[in-house]
């Protein structure tokens, strides 16, 4: 092998230092190293499980407050629902004691004018029974006497409606 430029101390040096280096390499290298591989694909496994499960909590708490939202969206349009209805309720019971007021008044106002009317067709009755009075007592006390103005006179009472005399 000499023959060769190969030098068989050196090359069993060579090997002897190539074994020493695998054991060293092998022993304080490389399973150390493989062990912080190892460790540091378990912490990236684990914080993407991590990431993962975060996201998967997010995305559920999100459902939950858009429910929630919707729920509370729900329960307003309701109680705006409920409270148009209760303001349509007051609102057609105030609408219904104004028309009751509104009838009543007009009913006393019938009433009254209908009294200040029969009032007034009393009053002028009378003021119609005195006056004809008055001018038949005055044309007849120039052509008549006395007896004949009396039997004249008790003749019209006679004859003048019972509300005329009630007046005298």
């Amino acid at each position: 092998m000499e023959n060769l430029g190969i030098d068989g101390k050196l090359l069993f040096a060579q090997l002897v230092n190539f074994g020493i280096f695998f054991f060293v390499f092998q022993r304080f290298i490389s399973k150390p190293f493989l062990k912080f591989l190892k460790e540091q694909k378990e912490t990236e496994e684990m914080r993407s499980k991590m990431a993962q499960e975060l996201e998967e909590r997010q995305a559920v708490l999100e459902a939950k407050d858009k429910e929630a939202n919707k729920k509370r969206k729900d329960e307003l349009d309701k109680a705006i629902a409920a409270a148009k209805k209760e303001a349509q309720v007051v609102k057609q019971e105030i609408m219904a004691e104004a028309k009751a007021e509104a009838e009543d008044l007009i009913k006393k106002t019938r009433t009254q004018m209908a009294e200040e009317r029969e009032t007034m067709y009393k009053d002028m009755r009378q003021q119609i029974a005195q006056v004809s009075m008055m001018v038949v007592e005055k044309a007849l006390t120039e052509y008549l006497t006395g007896d004949a103005q009396e039997k004249v006179t008790k003749n019209i009472i006679k004859h003048i409606p019972d509300d005329a005399k009630l007046a005298n």
